[in-house]
């Protein structure tokens, strides 16, 4: 159950912008299922938790194969890691943790400007 952990959004986010980001841990999971996720959000740089500002947990979703982190908000020129804690249907259940990473910029120019 080897794979990547951590994935990186290579282009800074506006802070206006609300993304819903697919991440696919089928090679994790082998022929087990994503049970269940615990998403959380810190700030690179203080090392605050910051769930509530840059993720709208609500919307924070996740499939049999999929997680589905819905980030949102934050402060210009910040970089924040998403952590998702996977637990699996297999018994025992196989946890592991999963990283996002994205920095703001709110200076991409919008369309039309």
């Amino acid at each position: 159950m080897s794979m990547k952990r951590l994935f990186t959004i290579t282009d800074p986010k506006p802070i206006y912008a609300e993304w819903l980001v697919s991440i696919d841990l089928t090679k994790w999971l082998g022929t087990e299922e994503i049970s269940s996720v615990s998403f959380t959000a810190k700030d690179i740089k203080t090392k605050k938790v910051v769930t509530s500002t840059v993720l709208d947990t609500a919307k924070c979703t996740n499939t049999a194969t999929v997680v589905k982190p819905y980030i949102r908000a934050g402060s210009d020129g910040a970089t924040y890691v998403v952590t998702m804690q996977v637990s699996t249907n297999s018994n025992p259940a196989a946890y592991d943790e999963f990283y996002l990473r994205f920095s703001i910029d709110n200076n991409i120019p919008k369309t039309g400007e």
